[in-house]
This record gives structure tokens, C-alpha cells and sequence, in this order.
């Protein structure tokens, strides 16, 4: 075995240049390959860093309009003391908060969640201790921190234990920090853990408030069909129970793992699916070297047959050619993977679950080492089977002649029919996320985010929890905005569209009769403040714009979108009617005061829901996202005089940091355009490499048939016949492939769907002209060889060989 592999180095060796392709597009392939199966390793297979993750489960609310929901912490008590199928579930929420005050204040990202989430995920702290039951009480103010912002903050200080640090202007007692690498929730920038009662409040754990996510383990041997149906159950007997807040609402169980993967799998599926076509168009490429190199062995090959050689002695000797190559390619695939990781790394979208976990590790390296086998078997069998078929007599007789039998030709044009067709479909996959993503970015958001930015500002709660004085700060506050320099208007949104928040209350329209708490109307909600209109040029289509009149004391109003309009009033004039909106009892009617056009607002491939906008003034909060639309280009300058201007009013307010609108609405870009980007890329090499193909194919065709060219030339026929007979030879092959090629992406681009906007997955349009670059590229790769073929001399063609 070992003398096979010695002679063949040897022989690729003496064949620099063949060896060099064939390495070369392996390494493209199987590098490929391997940097794409590190993101499904690290997204979809590696399991959850923690304890028996197999055993974790999100427990989500659903409804008729909404199969995902957040849960109320009632709800969530009643879940817990009732479920036996879970150990122990835990309630939780996203959150964030100030360090310090002043010029020192630092904005910090973390959880709250009760003190259950411990004993879910089955972490401990590695400094202190974590909080318990008693220390999850609305007077409990302790926190603990990850092992990050330990060393970020803190110097990584031993005895950080006990210290008491400021948050929100509050004191809290620092229990402890957790072990390295410690990330909850998975994918989210989390420096901090602490109870849940301290942050919210009383007010915010009423049954109707439903903004906290639930995470259980099961119990040792209970499946998730078994803990669905027993909460299934539960849901059922609060819906007769509560029937004001819960009637119709159900609970739905998904793994933590798929509720983390599922929105990412189908995309990651088809990139890997098209890097797997990618390298078995490269492996095509090389079996088609090595066929040519085949034949032009076969007298070798046949002297060494007709010595006593056996023919799987010579088929081994082949593979082991091939086994090299193979080799080789996975060494510098191993390179490509490294460098295609740091890759991903940079221009992957930031929702990506564990994205910055992407590496070369040792499951990267084995899947390489396998890819490497088994593309020696399908570009280096076949061959070697082919070319140890041959007559002997006929071999030997040849003389030092190496034309190509019938048999290598029809396969030679088979595994090109297969990478014409196999480029088709990647081509058509990309045209149609190329088109899917203009799409999706010339959609008009309903409002101008040009020159617009915004910043995430909390009021601290430790000055800031009475609702007068959240008013009073932002009546003083917006003002002093509008009339800073480069300021055209000021305002802001509680959630801010494309901003990752949502919030829906119900309601129903007075006048009409009521249709019961269950078949309230849903309806998202922002509560605007200052300018806001003015500010995102969202246009007022009848009636007014919030103002002064709009003050704590005067009757509550409303304004509502288009949609609602054409939702519940398309007949009618809604100015001057009244929404009875949910969240006090009895609920107070709000007057109508006008109508906007309606916007986008978590994404720009879901249409414009009813929304309806109530004034800060009358529903004050502390956290709020500030607009402000400038006419200034530098955004330091811009920030340095947002901080001036909090500063005259409150310097223990922190200064948050302000980022154009567009990023945000870009953000939700970077998946699709993330995927258009691969996609692409991946059929441009397909492309180039089906080319190549077809130009090896013709080209060696050409060389095999010189003395038949020569001949032709001889009796009479004109060089563009010769031209003619090569282009259709060639073309006819690209057309079978393209006709191959055509039928599956008719089929197979149906599984995009999910991954498209505005644009049909059999959009003609896209076919057509994916048909036209392709026949376009087999022309140019045919039209070269047989310009060869043209300029043949009859008197040298007679004498080939």
C-alpha cells in the first residue's frame, strides 16, 4: 500500500500543473464546505452549554393571532405549582440598567429572572452565591455578575463579593459572579443576572401583562408530548378561571435548542446544501482531469495489464492518485475553513445564535477528513473503473496515440450535463435572494429614517419611579432638544419601530357592543412624545398631531394608523369616536384625534399592522427611545451636545449613546442579506468551475479530434463549419444540462419560499435570465476551443500523432 502512495506522488509530481488544478479546486470545495459546516456545528449541533440541555424547554403562550407569546408572572405561578412534568421552571425577562452615575455612568445588558433559573440551567456562581426565594422580593436588591463585566467593571476584584455597587441610583449588594463563559440568554449580550420583583414592580405582574419568558426542565423520562399535554391542560383551566385575560390562550412547549435554532435552520439547510453542490461540481472538474489523464495512460496502462498486473491492482494504484489529491485539498480546505470562519465571524448578522462560538475545532476536522474520503470517491472510482476497462489488443496497438474511446467521451459530457445543471440550480437560488433583497430594500418603511437618530434612554428608577416626575423631566427635556444646533425635531417612541420591541393591548371600539374580554381587539401600541411625527415624517393624514392640549388633566386621546382604519372603520369618519382600551378597569374611553399613514415595525417583510399611539403625557414612563432628526453629519458633536443638555437639567441621568435609525432598520437586513451574499458566491464558483468544465471537455475533445478536423479541412470544409460542428457538439451538451437544470430549480426553489419577499420561486424573470448567463458562459468556455479548432493546418492535422 505504501509503495502505491510513494509512486503515486512520483507521478503527480511529474505533472505540476494538473496537480495544481485538481488541488486547487478541491481545496475550494471541501474549504467551503468545512467553514459552512462550522456554522451548522456551532448553531444546530453542538449542544446548549448547559446541564442535561436536552431536558430544557421554553413554554410559550399562544393564541389564535399570536402561535408564540410572552407569559404574565401569574400565569407563570400558576404553571409552576401546578405542572408536575417539570423540576422546576423559571420566569425571566430581558433587561438593562446604569452602573454608576455621572461621567462614570456605564450602561449594562442582562436578565432579570427569579431565582428558579438557577436550578434550571444548573449553574452556579463561581464567586458567592446565588439569590434564593427570600432575596426575590420587592425590597431584594442584589445582583450578580458575569465573569465579563467582572473583569470590565471591577478589575476582576476577589473580594467583589458583599461590595455594594449603584445601579439605576439605587444600591445593590453584588452575591456574586458567574463562571466564565456563562451567556443567558444564548446569543444576547448579557453582563448581569438579578431577581425579577425589585426590577418590575408590583404594577407589571398583573395577569394581563404578558412580557416574561418562561424556561422549564423536564422531569427525568417525561417527553415533551407528555409536558405538552399536561400544560396544555393548565392553560385550559386559567382560560375558565380568568376568563378576562385568558380565554382562548393556550401553551405551547418547544426545546430550547429549536426555540433557539428555528427561525435560522431553513437558511443554514440551504446554504449547506449549496456548498455540497459546489463540491460536487469541483469533484466533476476533477474527475474529468483525471479521465483525460486516464486515457492518455491507457498504453501504460495496458502494458502493465498485459506484465500480469491485476485490475484492482492498477484501480488502486489509481485511487491512491486520487486518495493525494484528496488529501491535499483537505490540508488547504482546513486553511480556506480557518480563514472562511473569521469570515462569517465579521459579516454574519448578530441574531445569529452563538455566532462568535464559530471555529476550526476537532468536529470541523473530522467532517474534512470525510468529505475528503468520500470525494475521492466520486471523482477518482469511476475514472479509475473506465480506465482500466480498455481492449488490450486495441490499447497496444494504438502506438503512442492516446485518443479517447466512445464510452469516455459520453461520460466526460454526463458529469458536464451534471455541472451545468447543478450550477442552474445555485444560480437560480441566488437570482432569487438577489431579487428577494431589493425587494425587501426599496420597501418604504411609512417613514423617512434619513439623518434620523436614536438613543435608548431610561430614567433611573431610584429618582425617576413617580409617573409626575417622569412627566415633568421629558416636558423640560424634549424642548431643550428641538432648540439644540442641527436639530430640526425632537421626539420619542416607547417601543421605537425596529428596535426589537413590541407592546399590544387590547381594545374595543365605543358605541358598538362589546364583544367580550376574549374577543377584544388586538392591537400594538406606542406611546409617543415631543415631535414624533414631525420627526419621522410620518404623515398625518387627517385630523391633528399630539401637542399642549394633550396634558395629563384633559380628556385621553388616541391617534391610529391607516390599517386600523381600514380594519375596523372603512366606511366611516373615526375622528371624534372613542377606544376603549384594556389595562384599567372600567376601562376610560379615548378620543380619537387623528389619523397617521401606516409604518413598518419590526420588519420590513410584514405588512403595516393596526397600530394606535397614545401621548406620554398622559401614559408616562421612564424608558423611552429618543428621536432626533438633524441636519448635522458629525455624530460625536451630536453627542457631546445631547450630554450638555441632560446635564443642565439632571447630571445623574445617563447619557446614552446615539445611533442612526437606519443601522437599525439594517439590522434586520442582515440575515436576508447575509444569505443573498453566500448563496451568491457560491454559485459564482459553481459557474466559473462548470465553465472550466465545459472548456477541459471541449478542449480535449478538440486535441482528441484534430486529425478528423484535419481530414474535413482536406476535402472542403470551411473553417466555420468546423466552428459550427464544435459550438453545437458543445451546446447541445449545455442545453441537456440546462434542460436538467431548469426542471429541479422549478422544484427544488420551492423549499425557499420561507426565505423570500415579494418575489414567486418559480419567477420567470429570474429563470430567464439565470438561462441566459449560463448558456452565455458555456458559449464563451465552447467558443474558445473551437476557435482552436478553426485555425487547425490540414497538412500538420494529417500528420497528428
Amino acid at each position: 500500500m505504501m509503495s502505491d502512495f510513494r509512486h503515486a506522488l512520483r507521478l503527480l509530481f511529474k505533472s505540476p500543473g494538473f496537480t495544481l488544478i485538481a488541488v486547487v479546486t478541491l481545496t475550494l470545495g471541501i474549504g467551503a464546505n468545512s467553514a459552512i459546516f462550522s456554522v451548522i456545528d456551532a448553531v444546530l449541533l453542538r449542544p446548549l452549554p448547559f446541564v442535561k440541555p436536552n431536558e430544557l424547554v421554553m413554554v410559550w403562550g399562544k393564541s389564535a393571532d399570536l402561535p408564540r407569546e410572552s407569559q404574565s408572572y401569574p400565569d407563570y405561578t400558576d404553571f409552576r405549582e401546578q405542572a408536575k412534568s417539570f423540576s422546576s421552571l423559571a420566569a425571566y425577562t430581558q433587561a438593562s440598567t446604569v452602573l454608576g452615575s455621572g461621567e462614570n455612568a456605564r450602561e449594562l445588558e442582562g436578565v432579570a429572572a427569579n431565582s428558579a433559573i438557577f436550578q434550571v440551567l444548573g449553574v452556579a456562581p463561581m464567586l458567592g452565591r446565588a439569590y434564593g426565594p427570600t432575596d426575590d422580593t420587592p425590597s431584594g436588591r442584589v445582583v450578580l455578575f458575569t465573569y465579563d463585566a467582572w473583569q470590565r467593571y471591577f478589575n476582576g476584584d476577589p473580594n467583589i463579593v458583599g461590595k455594594h455597587v449603584r445601579l439605576a441610583l439605587r444600591e445593590y449588594t453584588v452575591l456574586g459572579v458567574m463562571p466564565k463563559g456563562f451567556q443567558f440568554p444564548i446569543g444576547v449580550e448579557s453582563e448581569y443576572v438579578m431577581p425579577i420583583h425589585p426590577l418590575v414592580g408590583d404594577p407589571m405582574l398583573r395577569r394581563g401583562a404578558r412580557f416574561f419568558k418562561l424556561l422549564g426542565r423536564l422531569q427525568s423520562g417525561v417527553t415533551i408530548r407528555q409536558a405538552q399535554a399536561e400544560v396544555s391542560s393548565i392553560a385550559a383551566q386559567l382560560a375558565r378561571q380568568y376568563p378576562d385575560s385568558n380565554t382562548d390562550r393556550g401553551a405551547r412547549l418547544v426545546s430550547m435548542h429549536e426555540d433557539l435554532t428555528g427561525n435560522v435552520r431553513p437558511a443554514l439547510l440551504v446554504v449547506m446544501a449549496a456548498v455540497l453542490v459546489v463540491l460536487l461540481i469541483a469533484c466533476a472538474n476533477v474527475a474529468n482531469l483525471l479521465l483525460a489523464r486516464a486515457t492518455a495512460r491507457r498504453r501504460e496502462i495496458a502494458i502493465r495489464t498485459a506484465l500480469g498486473a491485476s485490475r484492482s491492482r492498477i484501480i488502486r494504484q489509481l485511487l491512491a492518485e486520487g486518495f493525494l489529491l484528496a488529501v491535499f485539498g483537505a490540508l488547504g480546505g482546513l486553511l480556506v475553513a480557518s480563514w472562511g470562519v473569521d469570515l462569517l465571524r465579521a459579516i454574519g448578522p448578530q441574531d445569529l445564535p452563538r455566532l462568535q462560538e464559530l471555529g476550526v475545532n476537532a468536529t470541523v476536522v473530522l467532517f474534512t477528513v470525510v468529505t475528503a474520503f468520500f470525494s475521492t470517491m466520486l471523482f477518482a472510482l469511476v475514472p479509475a473503473l473506465q480506465a482500466t476497462r480498455p481492449n488490450l489488443n486495441a490499447s497496444l496497438q494504438e502506438g503512442n496515440r492516446s485518443g479517447a474511446g466512445p464510452e469516455s467521451q459520453r461520460l466526460r459530457g454526463i458529469l458536464v450535463i451534471g455541472q451545468v445543471a447543478l450550477s442552474l440550480l445555485l444560480l437560480a437560488g441566488a437570482g432569487l435572494l438577489i431579487k428577494s433583497f431589493e425587494n425587501l430594500r426599496a420597501t418604504n418603511p411609512g417613514f423617512d429614517p434619513t439623518r434620523v437618530v436614536t438613543a435608548d434612554f431610561v430614567l433611573p428608577g431610584g429618582k425617576y419611579s413617580d409617573a409626575e416626575k417622569q412627566r415633568q423631566f421629558y416636558e423640560r427635556f424634549l424642548p431643550r432638544l428641538a432648540g439644540l444646533p442641527g436639530i430640526e425635531a425632537a421626539g420619542g417612541a416607547r417601543p421605537l419601530p425596529f428596535s426589537g420591541g413590541d407592546m399590544s393591548i387590547s381594545f374595543w371600539i365605543a358605541g358598538r357592543p362589546d364583544p367580550g374580554p376574549a374577543n377584544h381587539y388586538d392591537g400594538s401600541h406606542l406611546t409617543v412624545a415631543g415631535d414624533y411625527f414631525r420627526t419621522m415624517r410620518i404623515p398625518v393624514l387627517a385630523g391633528r398631531a399630539f401637542d399642549s392640549r394633550d396634558s395629563r388633566d384633559s380628556v385621553p386621546v388616541v391617534i391610529i394608523n391607516q390599517a386600523l382604519v381600514a380594519k375596523f372603520f372603512p366606511n366611516e369618519n373615526p375622528l371624534g369616536q372613542h377606544l376603549l382600551i384594556d389595562g384599567t378597569n372600567p376601562p376610560k374611553p379615548a378620543e380619537i384625534i387623528g389619523v397617521v399613514g401606516s409604518s413598518h415595525h419590526d420588519s420590513l417583510a410584514i405588512e403595516p399592522q393596526p397600530e394606535y399611539y397614545l401621548p406620554l403625557s398622559q401614559n408616562p414612563a421612564r424608558a423611552n427611545h429618543l428621536v432626533l432628526r438633524t441636519s448635522l453629519d458629525n455624530l460625536a458633536g451630536l453627542q457631546g451636545a445631547l450630554r450638555a443638555a441632560i446635564r443642565e437639567i439632571d447630571p445623574d441621568v445617563f447619557v446614552p449613546k446615539v445611533v442612526p435609525l437606519e443601522k437599525l432598520i439594517n439590522g434586520t437586513l442582515a440575515a436576508p442579506r447575509f444569505n443573498m451574499v453566500l448563496l451568491g458566491c457560491f454559485a459564482g464558483v459553481a459557474m466559473i468551475l462548470a465553465a472550466i468544465g465545459i472548456y477541459g471537455v471541449i478542449a480535449y475533445g478538440v486535441t482528441q479530434r484534430t486529425r478528423e478536423i484535419g481530414i474535413r479541412l482536406a476535402l472542403g470544409a470551411q473553417r466555420v463549419d468546423v466552428l459550427r460542428l464544435i459550438l453545437v457538439q458543445s451546446m447541445s451538451i449545455v442545453g441537456i444540462g440546462l434542460a436538467i437544470g431548469l426542471s429541479g430549480a422549478l422544484f427544488l426553489t420551492r423549499w425557499m419560499s420561507s426565505l423570500l419577499f415579494g418575489v414567486s420561486a418559480h419567477d420567470f424573470i429570474v429563470h430567464g435570465l439565470v438561462l441566459f448567463l449560463l448558456a452565455g458562459a458555456g458559449l464563451v468556455a465552447s467558443y474558445i476551443p473551437a476557435r482552436r479548432a478553426m485555425s487547425v493546418d490540414p497538412v500538420v492535422a494529417l500528420r497528428y500523432e
